[in-house]
């Protein structure tokens, strides 16, 4: 077999109920199957039967808060859109990770290099230290990472046993790249500073989608300002439309709330939405890159007590970009009502919209990532062409 007929496996999130999960998928397929190199790459279809089972009904459960119609489409479309880049055989539209060695004899017989995908891959969430994204170091015949991210794995908290399979693996990586400074230092205290790292922002952003991206446009100077929200803080969504569905239209997208209009769509349709708006308030990280993207007056926020302790991805994005007043932190202990302060800056936003200032900074890590990407498809075609 040639080396341009060889196959590259994408090892990433592509099955999930989430508009970023299948847009990183995306954007890294497109990045790595259109840019110079050898070999074909294609995404794995990779997923845990027992969260696949519980996700299927969350999604038909009428107990849950957000079920209903417009949910199970949304859920629909997120699949549909990724299946044209995802390799299945007959037989076998994805691969359980839950059963491991049946998941490394199967990769093995389709593939001949892997490249661990954006998101968080490697925060060891359902099957812990025996997760294929870490790919063991006798998968294929090379392995690299692309932005992959552990941003919420602590590592203090590791046994030994499980450093030591997760080192053995990230040392047998021809290359890695990660998408935060988190993931950053937890591969250098793994392995002891043995490798050089790279830390590049989002494939999203790296990509930057524009064939589905609408840039933000201000809205008429009077009448009634929109407001999107895409916020999974239950307790700080409902506090700011309370206080801000009379003077705004609020719509909200993945997230469900009374008092609010739900909008149905597809990723397409979601990629091209945010510009319609005079303010985007998130604390979801493809939130704020779909935001960036936009150019639109953003919001983002934490809320998780982790990120007390962690710097957050979203937090880390916007340093990178110099967007750092378009953050709140609200993951200290403290007032009840800490949500005023992401409600001052979204009226401030909607108010008076702040310019778009970071198209350099934004253009700079594109440029990084493309060099990383770069990087990456030449170690990965040196690894296939070894012999043996």
């Amino acid at each position: 077999m040639s080396i341009n007929a060889q196959r590259i496996g994408i090892l990433t999130l592509t099955q999930s109920e989430n508009y970023g999960t299948v847009l990183q998928a995306y954007a890294t397929h497109q990045l790595f199957d259109t840019a110079a190199g050898e070999g074909k790459y294609s995404l794995v279809p990779t997923d845990v039967a027992h969260v696949r089972r519980r996700r299927f009904a969350s999604v038909l459960n009428p107990k849950n808060p957000s079920f209903g119609l417009a949910r199970v489409r949304n859920f629909a479309a997120m699949r549909r859109f990724v299946a044209p880049y995802t390799y299945s055989t007959a037989g076998k539209r994805w691969v359980d990770i839950n059963d491991r060695n049946g998941a490394i004899d199967y990769l093995d017989a389709h593939f001949d290099g892997f490249v661990t995908g954006s998101d968080e891959v490697w925060n060891l969430a359902f099957v812990g230290d025996r997760s294929i994204y870490y790919a063991p170091e006798s998968l294929g015949r090379v392995r690299a990472s692309f932005a992959t991210s552990a941003n919420r794995l602590d590592i203090s908290k590791l046994s030994r046993d499980s450093r030591e399979i997760l080192r053995r693996s990230l040392s047998s990586y021809a290359y890695i790249s990660v998408r935060d400074a988190n993931t950053s230092s937890f591969v250098r205290e793994l392995l002891e500073d043995s490798v050089d790292i790279d830390e590049i922002v989002d494939p999203t952003l790296i990509h930057g989608l524009p064939e589905f991206v609408v840039p933000y446009s201000p809205s008429a100077r009077f009448g009634r300002k929109k407001v999107l929200l895409m916020v999974r803080d239950r307790k700080i969504g409902e506090a700011l439309i309370s206080h801000l569905r009379d003077s705004v239209d609020i719509n909200t997208v993945f997230i469900r709330y009374p008092g609010a209009r739900f909008l149905q769509l597809d990723p397409i349709q979601f990629a091209g939405v945010f510009g319609q708006y005079d303010c985007v308030v998130t604390d979801f990280f493809h939130g704020t890159c779909m935001s960036t993207l936009s150019q639109v007056p953003f919001v983002s926020f934490d809320s998780e007590p982790l990120y007390s302790k962690y710097e957050s991805k979203i937090k880390n994005l916007l340093s990178k970009l110099g967007m750092e007043e378009r953050y709140v932190n609200l993951t200290e202990p403290g007032d009840p009502g800490n949500y005023r302060t992401v409600l001052a800056k979204v009226e401030e936003a909607i108010a008076e919209p702040p310019a778009w200032t970071a198209q350099s900074a934004v253009e700079r890590e594109r440029r990084h990532g493309l060099t990383v990407l770069a990087r990456i498809k030449h170690a990965v075609g040196e690894g296939l062409a070894e012999v043996g």
